[in-house]
């Protein structure tokens, strides 16, 4: 590192490489916006990767490519393209998100000459956590030249030298873009190469990499950080000590992917996340399908009563775009797919029961061998009573609430869980605990103050819309 260097790169308390959205969450939301970047931090990020282009009057622009939508940035003004691209940000503004949601910056300078500007505004914002990089030596070296004060990246290509591209740059960090290089790239960062970059006094910074595997390799090697498209797959529950919380995920992660659909899992699970709620109903010709309504108009492209159609009908239809059209590919998913996800991932699911006949769907989880790996609900008090007749063993979740008593509870429907309301958590878990039923906590709100007192209570379970809220108090609760 250069003596003089002001900033060091940032570091998280608990020495884990920082965890960089490339693009921001790039797989779940378009690039480089503003909703990427809330996404990223959402989903754990330490850093956020950002693209510099220049306006033709010089301001910086966060966008990974010089043309958008036909436009090339350089020819228009910052002020012109604010009405032909209003969704595209300057680097003011994303400095901005940056303070309020507490995340570091990697500027990746796209254009030449961008990087004197973008140095400026990190300083006129009194930005202490940021790092500066380019592909370009040229580019990267002029930082130098000119005294940036933060911390200077150089980006290796498969195939270069990253010693001699510091050695040309007089950068302070080596990063490898090597995600394409090797099936497991991993095992190029050897351990050879990292005793060099340490004698030579370089960090590491390592490719965007979205293959668990591989990213459960990279976490152990002493980097500064890693890029990832999937800030979840580093940033979440998994990334810090186990707090004995099973997390559920109400219609999986609905505020950033469309509830009920597989992408909602998948983030679900990649989440760290330990169950999945969702909800079914029948088809016309007898299928079970993941769908919260009776009706298929709030979020799907088709319409009417999802009872009224089959299972070939609804095959095509968009259960994406209603949330945002970046998710246009989703469909309806069928129970099955669910559940083959949860088994492949070791996690289990909170089957909804909004209109499937109670039998069927007992018969259906069992001959999926999945019976010990969920539990049931249903907004219809005769399905749970009939599931209950019908079966001693499958696990059913029921509230206080509903029954009048814990004892009238117990009597009807011996649950294996309770759902209990937070203003009710202190009197009614302890009282489900002693006769043997779990306490599941419910929240759906989205209050810092009420998750903060959720990470004290540590209950055993609970169901929640925000686990990032969860997740974060939880982390504030560490620190």
């Amino acid at each position: 590192m250069r003596p003089s260097l002001k900033f060091p790169f940032p570091r998280r308390a608990d020495g884990r490489p920082l965890c960089i959205a490339h693009r921001g969450a790039s797989a779940h939301a378009k690039e480089g916006t503003p909703k990427a970047y809330d996404f990223a931090a959402d989903l754990g990020s330490d850093m956020w990767e950002i693209d510099i282009w220049l306006s033709s009057d010089g301001v910086p622009l966060v966008s990974h490519d010089p043309v958008q939508n036909g436009i090339t940035l350089a020819d228009y003004s910052r002020d012109e393209l604010h009405d032909l691209l209003p969704d595209l940000p300057d680097l003011n503004q994303t400095i901005e998100q940056a303070r309020e949601r507490g995340q570091a910056l990697y500027l990746d300078l796209k254009a030449k000459g961008s990087g004197a500007p973008s140095v400026a505004l990190l300083l006129a914002n009194v930005i202490d956590n940021a790092v500066v990089g380019a592909f370009d030596d040229a580019e990267a070296k002029l930082l130098i030249d000119n005294s940036c004060p933060y911390p200077v990246s150089v980006l290796v290509r498969a195939g270069e030298d990253p010693f001699e591209r510091a050695r040309a740059t007089y950068a302070d960090i080596i990063h490898l873009c090597w995600e394409h290089a090797s099936d497991r790239p991993q095992d190029l960062v050897t351990p050879d190469l990292i005793a060099e970059a340490q004698e030579r006094g370089l960090g590491i910074v390592l490719w965007h990499e979205e293959r668990p595997d591989v990213l459960a390799d990279l976490v152990k090697l002493p980097v500064l950080g890693i890029c990832t498209d999937n800030p979840e797959l580093m940033g979440g529950f998994h990334s810090i000590p186990d707090t004995g919380i099973e997390v559920v995920c109400h219609r999986g992660i609905n505020h950033i992917a469309p509830e009920n659909t597989m992408a909602s899992a998948h983030l679900t699970f990649d989440f760290g996340c330990d169950w999945l709620e969702l909800d079914v109903h029948e088809t016309a010709d007898g299928e079970i399908m993941v769908l919260h309504d009776d009706t298929l108009d709030r979020t799907t492209s088709g319409t009417g009563k999802i009872t009224d159609h089959t299972r070939e009908a609804l095959a095509d239809l968009d259960a994406g775009s209603w949330k945002d059209p970046y998710w246009h590919r989703e469909r309806i998913p069928h129970l099955s797919d669910s559940i083959a996800l949860a088994k492949e991932r070791g996690k289990k699911i909170y089957i909804e029961n909004k209109s499937v006949d109670p039998q069927k769907l007992l018969d259906f989880v069992i001959a999926h061998d999945f019976l010990d790996d969920c539990f049931f609900w249903s907004p219809n008090p005769q399905i749970l009573l009939d599931m209950r007749a019908l079966s001693k063993d499958c696990n059913i979740k029921s509230n206080i609430v509903h029954h009048g008593s814990f004892e009238r509870m117990v009597e009807q429907l011996q649950p294996q869980i309770c759902e209990i309301q937070v203003k009710d958590w202190e009197v009614e878990a302890p009282l489900c605990r002693e006769h043997g039923i779990r306490p599941m906590l419910q929240y759906f709100g989205s209050d810092p103050e009420v998750f903060a007192q959720i990470a004290k209570w540590r209950p055993e379970m609970i169901n929640l819309d925000r686990a990032d809220m969860l997740l974060a108090a939880l982390k504030e609760q560490m620190a």
